[in-house]
């Protein structure tokens, strides 16, 4: 038994296909199975069944994934340790996002993080922050910038930005004429919400079931890109982030409404995991993105 069974071991947890957990590690779809057959015979336990070409995980597997996922971080926490010495002349980062910090804020960071360490390569997904939140906890993300609520315990929070979400309508629509409006005044207007499980999405509602007004959700959208061109196309207003309109409102294609009396503002964040040691380039990251200025 090795570390290298047990990344083996976590790819096919996490695919529960041959195939691409092999591609994840690098490994033939054979040399994978070896693998697996390899760690059975060593603890002389069965981990996963196979029911025609599904893979299904036991309870054995269940119970050996968090010490194996141990024994992996505890690896590449030795590896990232030695990189140290050789500062910031090559490495990686895998960096999770959620959409808005992801689509508006963090591809800023890159730029002006690249143009100081040209030879540290970084990947950014964008998902949403509980998937953000489940990546670092599982080692699939360097450090993470989320604006949604976290709640586990093995995530470390740093703060970063305030972001300020603001009600846009297009440029005919009667609310644009108005400097300021009652809260009142949007019971009866059709809203553009994002997607279940956005952080934008569970703050306005929180927000309006406080001030006790339940706002009629007329569509459900992905991302914010898609949730302006809904409102510029008419078929609905909605919050958005600050950061998600700069370009829109200067452009006058969406008008900002203030609220009388109403702000909705949420904390962004920068996470990492609990405990493990951060590398250079990642604590040169977060170095960089506490700079950026609106």
């Amino acid at each position: 038994m090795d570390v290298r069974d047990f990344e083996v071991f976590l790819a096919l947890v996490k695919h529960l296909n041959f195939t691409r957990a092999g591609e994840e590690v690098h490994l033939s779809q054979p040399s994978v199975s070896v693998r697996i057959r390899r760690l059975e015979e060593e603890l002389q336990v069965k981990l996963f069944d196979y029911v025609g070409k599904k893979v299904v995980l036991l309870e054995a597997g269940r119970l050996l994934e968090p010490y194996a996922r141990h024994a992996v971080t505890a690896l590449d926490n030795a590896r990232q340790a030695i990189r140290e010495f050789q500062g910031l002349e090559r490495g990686s980062l895998r960096i999770g996002a959620s959409t808005t910090p992801g689509m508006y804020l963090v591809p800023r960071i890159i730029a002006k993080f690249h143009g100081q360490h040209p030879k540290i390569a970084i990947r950014l997904s964008i998902k949403n922050t509980g998937q953000v939140e489940e990546g670092i906890i599982k080692n699939e993300f360097d450090l993470g910038f989320v604006g949604g609520h976290l709640i586990s315990d093995e995530i470390e929070m740093l703060p970063w930005l305030t972001d300020e979400l603001v009600l846009v309508v297009p440029p005919d629509h009667t609310l644009a004429r108005r400097k300021q409006i009652k809260l009142s005044k949007l019971a009866k207007e059709r809203f553009i919400y994002r997607e279940p499980g956005s952080a934008t999405r569970a703050v306005v509602e929180k927000k309006m079931r406080e001030l006790n007004l339940p706002l009629e959700a007329a569509v459900e959208l992905g991302n914010p890109e898609a949730v302006k061109q809904a409102v510029i196309g008419g078929l609905g207003i909605a919050f958005l982030s600050n950061f998600a309109i700069e370009m829109e409102l200067k452009a006058k294609s969406l008008i900002a409404v203030k609220i009388r009396g109403v702000r909705i503002n949420r904390e962004l964040k920068i996470i990492h995991p609990k405990g493990r040691h951060l590398s250079r380039a990642a604590t040169a990251l977060i170095e960089t993105a506490q700079q950026l200025q609106r």
